[in-house]
C-alpha cells in the first residue's frame, strides 16, 4: 500500500512541474523574434491575424493548465485519503495548491490574454479608421518596446543588487552551510541578473 502512495505522488509532482514549466506559455508574435522595427510596421491587418493566432494558442495552453491543474487537485484528494502520514498528507496539499493555481492561470490565459488582446478587442469595436489604427498600432510598439528594455533594467539592477547582499553577507561568515547557501543564492541572482541585460 505505501509503495503505491509514494509512486503516486511522483506522477502528481511530475504532472504540477509539467504544468508550471510549460514552456509553449511563453507568449510573443509570431514571426517576430524580437525585431521591433517589424512589430511597429506591423499594421492592423496582422496584427488582427496575430492576435487570433494567440487566442487560439491560448485557448489550448489554458486548457492544458486546467487539465493538469485539475488531475493535481484529483489527485490530491485521493492521496490524502489513502495516507495516514502527516508530512505526506502536507505534500499532497502543497500539490493541491499548485493545482489550483494552474486551473486559475489556465482560466485566465484562455478568457483573457495579453495586453495586444485587449488592445485588439478595444480597437476593433471602435470607428477608428485604417489608418488611425495603424497608427495607434505604431505608437503601442514604441511605447511597449520602451517599456520592456526600462522593465529588463530594473529586473537587472534589482537581481545584482541581490547577488551582492548575498555575496557581501558569505564573506561574513564562517565557512558552513549558510556560508554555501548565501554564495549559492548570489550566484543565482548574479545570473539572473546577466540573463535580463540581453
Amino acid at each position: 500500500m505505501f509503495n503505491s502512495v509514494g509512486r503516486f505522488r511522483n506522477l502528481i509532482a511530475f504532472l504540477s512541474a509539467v504544468s508550471f514549466l510549460n514552456p509553449s506559455s511563453a507568449y510573443a508574435s509570431p514571426d517576430l523574434n524580437g525585431d521591433t522595427s517589424i512589430e511597429i510596421n506591423m499594421g492592423w491587418t496582422r496584427f488582427e491575424s496575430s492576435v487570433v493566432h494567440h487566442e487560439n494558442r491560448d485557448y489550448l495552453n489554458g486548457l492544458s493548465y486546467i487539465i493538469s491543474g485539475s488531475i493535481a487537485v484529483v489527485g490530491g484528494f485521493v492521496g490524502q485519503s489513502i495516507s495516514q502520514d502527516p508530512l505526506e498528507k502536507g505534500v499532497y496539499t502543497v500539490f493541491q495548491t499548485i493545482g489550483i493555481a494552474s486551473i486559475g492561470y489556465g482560466a485566465y490565459t484562455w478568457k483573457l490574454g495579453d495586453e495586444d488582446r485587449f488592445l485588439y478587442e478595444t480597437m476593433k469595436n471602435t470607428s477608428l479608421s485604417l489608418s488611425d489604427r495603424n497608427a495607434v498600432l505604431k505608437s503601442y510598439y514604441l511605447q511597449k518596446t520602451a517599456r520592456e528594455k526600462s522593465e529588463r533594467t530594473i529586473k537587472a539592477v534589482t537581481h545584482a543588487l541581490i547577488a551582492a547582499l548575498n555575496l557581501y553577507s558569505a564573506t561574513q561568515q564562517t565557512k558552513g552551510p549558510i556560508q554555501n547557501g548565501l554564495y549559492f543564492v548570489g550566484g543565482v541572482n548574479l545570473l539572473a541578473a546577466v540573463s535580463f541585460t540581453f
